[in-house]
């Protein structure tokens, strides 16, 4: 997790979603919506050889050099969810034998859900995000385990 700029406030670094391939996402939580940035796919032989880890620098030093824009232009997907559609963020710690796991729910639609393959502290991340929806109506709960 990162603090960056005034427009991005918290910076979730290096999560994965799906199943094969597994996609890579960064989360980019902005002052007024949350952006899911997927910007590339892994395989098997990419993950033997470990190039998500090298991946995932090269675009958080995008996203730290050229902001937002620059990382949303170079991404393969986006999904934005404004916290004014958001309803809640549940920040699963993982427990012993998971990884953390971030779920965003919208009022209306479905949830998205990444599992966080970096470094990650669940407390400050959950008062940093707090601070960041304050305002809105969007609860954070954080929550032990791995989360189903």
């Amino acid at each position: 997790m990162v603090l960056v700029t005034d427009e991005l406030r918290v910076h979730l670094h290096y999560t994965m979603r799906g199943s094969y391939p597994l996609r890579m996402v960064d989360v980019l939580f902005c002052t007024e919506r949350a952006y899911f940035v997927e910007y590339d796919y892994l395989t098997p032989v990419d993950l033997l050889f470990g190039s998500p880890d090298q991946r995932a620098a090269a675009f958080a030093s995008q996203v730290v050099e050229g902001g937002v824009p620059a990382a949303i232009e170079t991404a393969e997907q986006v999904e934005t969810q404004s916290y004014d559609t958001l309803d809640s963020v549940d920040v699963h710690t993982g427990g012993r034998v998971g990884r953390p796991k971030i779920t965003a729910r919208p009022r209306t639609g479905s949830a998205t859900t990444v599992r966080v393959h970096g470094q990650f502290d669940a407390e400050p991340f959950t008062q940093a995000l707090r601070s960041t929806v304050d305002g809105h109506d969007v609860t954070v709960r954080q929550r032990d385990g791995i989360g189903f």
